[in-house]
């Protein structure tokens, strides 16, 4: 299929960094080269105005930014579609999250702010930059991508399948349901044209309601009943 104004339906990637474009937590050996490669191919799309590309980075410019040069990604995004965490965010969050942000800052300098990609995704639609039907978010995670996702931005998103996590720890069986994809020319091509089926996401819904079930109540006196009230428990 060619690729032009008729064919391309989602026109607005927006791409995570850590364990996407770049190793991370949960995948260590992230290929430089298979990222080169695929940027071949998205860049000269935007190059033609035909797609837009943008990097979201749940963290301050100056803690990434060496990182960032030191894989090359900067050259695969315009200034501008890049984003990261400011000191104005921070202030305009409620103060609960706020001060909870700041602690997490002070406990570890290297905090990701992983809710971000929701809160610029959610601004982008709001000033009709952006729809949800023509933009995507490629990520890594099922929990704070995905289930954010569903929860927040409603943005259709993308799981890497070689990085796919929960709260950045590694999943060892996938979720049903959703779309999974590799970093390269064919799968993207199904992204832009929007060829992946739709996702079920009952599937996540039920895994993420079931965990915080089992979190909750965990240690307490009815922690055997609810544990036996979410195992084998599948989507209506």
């Amino acid at each position: 299929m060619n690729l032009n104004e008729r064919t391309i339906i989602k026109n607005n990637i927006f791409f995570s960094l850590p364990d996407v474009l770049i190793s991370g937590p949960v995948n260590k050996n992230l290929s430089k080269l298979k990222i080169s490669k695929l940027f071949k191919f998205l860049k000269p799309l935007e190059n033609d105005g035909l797609i837009s590309l943008y990097l979201l980075v749940g963290q301050d410019e100056k803690k990434v930014i060496k990182k960032i040069k030191e894989h090359g990604i900067d050259k695969f995004f315009k200034k501008e579609n890049m984003f990261f965490v400011t000191q104005e965010y921070i202030k305009e969050k409620e103060e609960i999250d706020r001060e909870r942000h700041l602690a997490n800052l002070d406990k570890d300098p290297d905090f990701v702010d992983e809710f971000f990609k929701q809160r610029m995704l959610m601004d982008f639609v709001a000033e009709g930059k952006i729809t949800r039907e023509n933009s995507a978010l490629i990520c890594h995670d099922i929990w704070f991508d995905g289930f954010y996702c569903m929860r927040f931005s409603g943005a259709d998103f993308f799981i890497v399948n070689e990085s796919v996590s929960e709260r950045n720890q590694e999943l060892p069986e996938n979720i049903a349901g959703l779309n999974y994809v590799k970093l390269n020319d064919a799968d993207f091509k199904k992204i832009l044209t929007d060829k992946f089926p739709r996702p079920d996401l009952r599937f996540l819904e039920t895994y993420i309601f079931n965990k915080l079930k089992l979190e909750l109540f965990e240690g307490t006196k009815i922690d055997s009943l609810v544990k036996k009230s979410v195992i084998g428990k599948k989507p209506n």
